[in-house]
């Protein structure tokens, strides 16, 4: 499964990440209109999931997040983490996340997270 999170998807790379009949769940970029590159996608047969968190009741909301709690628990998720960060320095990640989401100038490479 291939979560895509970025503003403007980058579908050559998502699809040639994912295994065959792989699932693709996209979750950000609503005003995005990437190119999509339907041969390798459809070869793979490959499916297409749309996610808004906003859309989702409190019960969907708690079966995603039970899904990903048995997968990271497994270790079938692999989340690629930029940088860990002490929530004291809450302001300085937001900045980073901006810059990388409304500017596409930061050179982030994952998440990031905040501990306590």
């Amino acid at each position: 499964m291939f979560f895509e999170t970025l503003r403007e998807p980058d579908f050559d790379f998502a699809i040639s990440a994912m295994a065959a009949r792989g699932r693709m769940v996209v979750m950000a970029g609503r005003d995005a209109r990437p190119e999509f590159p339907v041969g390798p996608f459809y070869v793979k047969g490959c499916s297409l999931h749309g996610f808004m968190l906003l859309k989702a009741s409190a019960e969907e909301q708690q079966a995603a997040a039970d899904d990903i709690n048995r997968w990271l628990s497994a270790k079938q998720l692999r989340p690629l983490i930029d940088r860990v960060m002490p929530l004291s320095e809450a302001a300085e990640a937001h900045a980073l996340q901006e810059k990388q989401t409304l500017e596409n100038q930061s050179n982030l490479t994952g998440k990031l997270v905040l501990t306590p």
